[in-house]
């Protein structure tokens, strides 16, 4: 099973860059072929101007993986320009796809924020989503790094879970 985890925050603290890292450590400790892709590193580029060597690189690794893990931050209560970028230019070859969604938001008011990325996935795609999403806040994170023990616990839950129906949808 060879998963692509892609964090979509463009910021040098990037909570969620830091789930990505964490669920990314998980699927590694049991055996998953996983790799994260860091959105800071790629020079994104709107659809209607030429696409960068990264992206198309990106979207070539898109394609190859069996699912993916999109990483999100909170903007507006929806996705952030970065990922809307990363989606439109490179989720060319995804339909029927498995994903999954981690979720880094300020505060708890936002939860619902990820359901348009599911909007997106699920109708533009029919892309089939884990049910549980990663969704952590600022009191969860403390000098970059996850404090909240019950944080950590739904990760490991995320990507336990992930594998399992992941490698049941494969067969």
């Amino acid at each position: 099973m060879k998963t692509l985890i892609i964090s979509s925050s463009l910021s040098p603290d990037s909570r969620s860059f830091i789930l990505c890292s964490e669920v990314n450590s998980e699927l590694l400790e049991r055996g998953v072929e996983s790799k994260i892709i860091d959105a800071r590193k790629i020079k994104l580029t709107a659809y209607h101007y030429k696409e960068s060597l990264k992206m198309k690189d990106l979207s070539k690794e898109i394609s190859k993986a069996d699912n993916l893990i999109i990483g999100m931050g909170v903007h507006c209560y929806s996705i952030n320009d970065s990922l809307k970028i990363i989606l439109d230019n490179c989720f060319n070859d995804v339909t029927g796809k498995f994903f999954g969604i981690l979720c880094a938001a300020g505060s708890e008011k936002s939860y619902l924020s990820t359901m348009h990325l599911t909007q997106i996935c699920m109708n533009e795609w029919r892309m089939i989503q884990l049910p549980r999403i990663i969704y952590g806040t600022s009191k969860d994170f403390k000098n970059n790094k996850i404090i909240s023990k019950d944080l950590n616990e739904r990760i490991i839950q995320f990507s336990e879970e992930f594998i399992t129906i992941g490698k049941k949808l494969m067969n």
